[in-house]
C-alpha cells in the first residue's frame, strides 16, 4: 500500500477520495490495490483555487520529498481546503486528512519503490505520456520530471 502512496505523491494526484481508489481482496490472495481515476495528477497539489492537473509548469515546480528522515519519508500532499470552507465540515475534514496519506512512508518502502521504478527505461517513461495524448515537447518535460523523482527516491 505505501508504493501505491508514494506513487500518488510522486504523479502529484491530489484526487485520493475513496471513490477513486479501491482495495480487492481475492479468495487466499493478497490484496490488490488500485487507482481508478488519475485525472488529478502531473500538477500542482494544493486547494480548489492553486491546484492544477496536466499543467508541466505546476508539476515541474513541485517538490516530492518533503523530508527524510532515518527510518522515515515525508512526502509532499497539499489538499486542505480553502479556509472558507470549512462551513463544509465533512470535506475540510477529509481533505485535511489526506495530507497525512503520504507522511511517515518507512523509507525502506520508498528505496523498494524506486528501484522497482528505476528498472523503467526512458522510453518506457515517455511512452506513458505519449500514450496519454501529451505533444512531443510534453512528452520528453513530463518524463524528465518524473525521470528525476525516480532517482530522488533512488537516493534515499
Amino acid at each position: 500500500m505505501n508504493g501505491l502512496k508514494i506513487m500518488m505523491a510522486l504523479v502529484n494526484n491530489w484526487d485520493l477520495k475513496k471513490i477513486n481508489n479501491a482495495i480487492y481482496d481475492e479468495d487466499g490472495e493478497k490484496p490488490h490495490y488500485a487507482v481508478s481515476d488519475l485525472g488529478a495528477s502531473f500538477g500542482r497539489t494544493g486547494n480548489f483555487l492553486t491546484r492544477s492537473k496536466s499543467n508541466l509548469r505546476d508539476y515541474r515546480g513541485t517538490k516530492f520529498i518533503q523530508k527524510a528522515k532515518p527510518e522515515q519519508v515525508d512526502f509532499y500532499l497539499s489538499s486542505r481546503p480553502f479556509f472558507l470552507t470549512v462551513l463544509d465540515v465533512p470535506n475540510y475534514v477529509t481533505r485535511t486528512k489526506m495530507q497525512s496519506v503520504v507522511k511517515e512512508i518507512p523509507r525502506t518502502h520508498a528505496k523498494w519503490l524506486g528501484q522497482l521504478l528505476g528498472r523503467l527505461s526512458p522510453e518506457q517513461i515517455s511512452d506513458c505520456f505519449r500514450a496519454a495524448g501529451y505533444s512531443p515537447v510534453e512528452v520528453e518535460a513530463f518524463a524528465k520530471v518524473v525521470q528525476g523523482r525516480i532517482a530522488d527516491l533512488n537516493q534515499l
